[in-house]
């Protein structure tokens, strides 16, 4: 096993795509959930980020996972303009650790708001799960390298 793959990736700029700014808080542990703040332009209000490799989450028996991916959710529950916010962080992800194939996140079944911004932000709804918490919906964003890929079966080696 990778030493560094229970690591949470920094991502490289404080910009986020979108306007938005991200400032990781201290005391963030070195295997996760790492916690940042996010902010856009000049607001006063920030959200919450945190990010932490799935396989120290208790998603990593939810589905099919790569070692190197990511759990994001945002804490408290976030504004309706954090849809911005969520289109801008996969990238970010994805750039700090190219190793990462999926960035996922999982609502409470019944947060319907919650999974909405997660749709307007990019994510797409995969699977439900039950949880130690109580049930969850799965919502993925893939990196380019891996939803580029085909699947078509006259595509695969033989």
């Amino acid at each position: 096993m990778d030493p560094l793959s229970d690591s949470v990736p920094v991502p490289p700029v404080p910009a986020l795509d979108g306007g938005w700014a991200l400032r990781r808080l201290e005391g963030s542990p070195g295997r996760g959930p790492h916690r940042y703040a996010a902010s856009l332009g000049d607001g006063p209000q920030e959200v919450l980020v945190r990010v932490q490799r799935v396989g120290r989450h208790p998603l990593r028996a939810a589905y099919p996972r790569g070692a190197h991916d990511l759990a994001v959710w945002l804490d408290p529950p976030a504004p309706d303009r954090a849809a911005g916010l969520l289109r801008a962080l996969p990238p970010a992800l994805f750039a700090a650790d190219p190793r990462c194939r999926r960035v996922v996140a999982a609502p409470d079944e019944d947060d319907l708001r919650g999974q909405r911004l997660l749709e307007e932000g990019g994510f797409r709804r995969i699977a439900e799960a039950d949880l130690p918490g109580g049930p969850v919906v799965l919502f993925a964003v893939e990196s380019p390298d891996v939803a580029g890929l085909s699947t078509a079966l006259d595509d695969m080696p033989h």
